[in-house]
């Protein structure tokens, strides 16, 4: 097997977040000038390595402004059930709508391999999707599973069958739990564009880690929604 080789922007994406755990909530990063000198990259690496930081939800950026750190000590909200956009939609009298933006293979990175419990360079599947309501976007999802669970995963699979459908029909995997995170941020350009808002507007933010009944992490999703349209609910019962 090929020796993983981490792409430079990767790794400067390592080393800020080692920066970053040692810094506040909204304190500021150095500017991307000062980034490009200090860890002797180009301004282009800079830039890839902030984007994958925003998109992880460890910072956020605000036009003008800069880059600053988002609450880096978040902690999962139990939910009740597996968290279903489409069930969710239509419990609310909306039509929903998926498309799928892009579906491609990658090797796993430190932080994939760590949050899907693989090993570096090991075969990941990334989806990346628009959830519509209505025809109105609402939520922009970055979706990773294992490749070496789900070989030979392609886009047809996911034409009019959800992701947890073809997770349980086609590869006979039982979903047994899901951890959510939710926080507030601000959205970032690539995302306010699908989204169709303007940059900086506010957002929600939604880190998923989803486990079988064996307890392999069978998927991990980032998400951005509106908030202006998206509210999440939560149904508590006590016991």
């Amino acid at each position: 097997m090929a020796t993983y080789e981490q792409p430079l922007h990767e790794q400067l994406v390592d080393l800020l977040r080692e920066k970053i755990s040692h810094m506040q909530a909204h304190d500021k990063l150095p500017s991307e000038r000062e980034l490009t000198q200090t860890y002797q990259v180009s301004r282009n690496t800079v830039r890839m390595a902030l984007d994958e930081l925003e998109t992880m939800g460890f910072v956020y950026r605000q036009h003008g402004r800069g880059t600053f750190v988002l609450n880096n000590e978040r902690q999962a909200t139990d939910l009740s059930s597996t968290y279903s956009f489409t069930t969710q939609m239509e419990a609310v009298g909306r039509v929903p709508a998926t498309t799928l933006v892009y579906l491609k293979l990658v090797e796993a990175n430190k932080y994939l391999a760590e949050h899907l419990g693989l090993t570096l360079g090991a075969p990941v599947y990334k989806l990346k999707r628009i959830r519509s309501a209505d025809g109105m976007p609402l939520m922009v999802e970055r979706t990773f599973i294992p490749g070496t669970i789900f070989k030979g995963f392609t886009a047809d699979m996911l034409h009019n069958t959800a992701l947890y459908t073809v997770m349980q029909e086609t590869y006979h995997i039982t979903i047994a739990e899901a951890d959510e995170g939710f926080y507030a941020s601000f959205i970032g350009n690539k995302d306010a564009d699908l989204l169709q808002v303007p940059a900086d507007s506010p957002g929600l933010n939604v880190q998923r880690t989803t486990y079988s009944d064996t307890h392999e992490v069978i998927e991990y999703t980032l998400s951005v929604a509106r908030s202006d349209q998206f509210v999440y609910q939560i149904h508590h019962v006590n016991g």
